[in-house]
């Protein structure tokens, strides 16, 4: 069974049927005022609703809302479950937290009015991808949910307040990073402008992270992974020694022999004719 998520806008009196009754449910709810004034019940407590107020009642927790004389409020309502995301995952991990954080205010949440505006376009927009069901609308309704989420947990007012998370990553999250990226793309051109473009430090604290990780420069990190790379396509392989230097990065193909014969005192033609190596058998 699909976890359930339902978006709704609400004028406020009539509302939903028997909104204005205390109810728990075993789903989450968000709400969100667009415009006019009324009250939440949250726990216990009975507290104000105003334009741009953002609410949240985790599953179990009692609430309603209040409807004065004469006064009506627009608000948009998303009952969603946990469910939708999968601890297991990272990105998933993350928006948790920040479900985790907005369950301890027992209610409001607090914004900025910015970020209340920008709450504001994105549950425009699921309301939208929820009624007009378009190709793959599941995977946009959590995508956008999770942007949601996200957006909150960026706002300087809600991270001030209650516990810290979502933290940024550390200069030695990035550089791991960034070792994962050349294990992965050791054959395109590399260098440390193009590294820098997506680890934001300066050059010379990259250097000394990065040394500090691996034991090597960058460039004698990326120089070893590709002749490890070399040695294994000339060992198994029958492509010529000019496409192994293409494929594993390096300029030309007698840079590649260069360098090569530096490291193993031998040519690479030398290194794929060699005898293979036999293991003497165990007594």
């Amino acid at each position: 069974m699909n976890p359930i998520f339902h978006p709704s806008f609400y004028h406020a009196p009539p509302a939903c049927l028997n909104g204005d009754v205390p109810h728990v449910h075993d789903y989450h709810e968000l709400l969100y005022c667009t415009a006019g004034e009324g009250g939440q019940v949250a726990g216990n407590r009975h507290l104000p609703l105003r334009k741009g107020d953002l609410f949240f009642y985790p599953a179990g927790m009692r609430h309603c809302s209040i409807f004065s004389p004469g006064r009506k409020f627009d608000c948009y309502v998303l009952d969603f479950q946990s469910q939708m995301f999968t601890p297991s995952l990272s990105a998933d991990g993350e928006v948790l937290n920040v479900l985790g954080k907005m369950g301890q205010f027992q209610g409001p949440v607090p914004i900025s009015p910015r970020t209340g505006t920008a709450i504001g376009r994105i549950l425009s927009g699921v309301l939208k991808e929820f009624r007009e069901k378009n190709p793959a609308y599941h995977a946009v309704l959590k995508m956008m949910a999770m942007q949601l989420l996200i957006t909150i947990a960026r706002d300087e007012e809600f991270r001030s307040q209650g516990t810290s998370i979502c933290h940024s990553p550390s200069h030695q999250d990035m550089v791991r990073e960034v070792i994962h990226y050349l294990d992965s793309f050791y054959m395109n051109p590399v260098t440390i402008e193009s590294v820098l473009e997506f680890c934001p430090m300066s050059r010379s604290h990259f250097h000394l992270v990065f040394k500090k990780l691996t034991g090597k420069t960058l460039v004698e990190y990326l120089t070893d992974l590709r002749l490890k790379k070399a040695k294994e396509r000339l060992g198994t392989t029958d492509v010529s020694i000019t496409e192994i230097a293409v494929q594993t990065g390096f300029k030309t193909s007698s840079y590649f022999a260069q360098v090569f014969r530096a490291s193993t005192g031998l040519s690479p033609r030398e290194y794929r004719s060699r005898p293979p190596l036999r293991h003497s058998p165990e007594n």
